[in-house]
Formats: structure tokens, C-alpha cells, sequence
């Protein structure tokens, strides 16, 4: 079975970003997490879900021109 829950730490190796750009992500609101106590956690499915969304997103915008 694969681990479906990650860290911020496991975050940040598998989408290849510091730590410290995830943390903006998740204080603006932009990522998808959820907390158990004070640890943030994040669910690959909705990250996968996420990552592309802003691939469809950018899509759009390179078609509009």
C-alpha cells in the first residue's frame, strides 16, 4: 500500500520546492492540508488533484494568446 499522507519535508522532496515556498503556499491559502496538532499534512491525492488544476490553469492562459 502507498503512504497517501505526507509531511512537509516529504512534501517538498516530491514536489522538488524548499520548505520555505510551501509554507507561503499553505499560509496563503493555496495548497490543499490540513493540520493534526501543529503539524501540517497533506494528502497526495489532492496535491496530484492540485498540481493539475495549475497545469489546466496555465494551459488556458498560453491559449489565450
Amino acid at each position: 500500500m502507498t503512504k497517501e499522507i505526507c509531511d512537509i519535508q516529504e512534501l517538498s522532496s516530491y514536489l522538488k520546492v524548499s520548505v520555505s515556498e510551501i509554507r507561503k503556499l499553505v499560509r496563503s491559502k493555496r495548497i490543499p492540508h490540513f493540520r493534526i496538532g501543529n503539524r501540517l499534512k497533506f494528502d497526495l491525492k489532492k496535491i496530484n488533484s492540485w498540481l493539475d488544476d495549475l497545469e489546466a490553469e496555465n494551459s488556458k492562459k498560453y491559449l489565450l494568446f
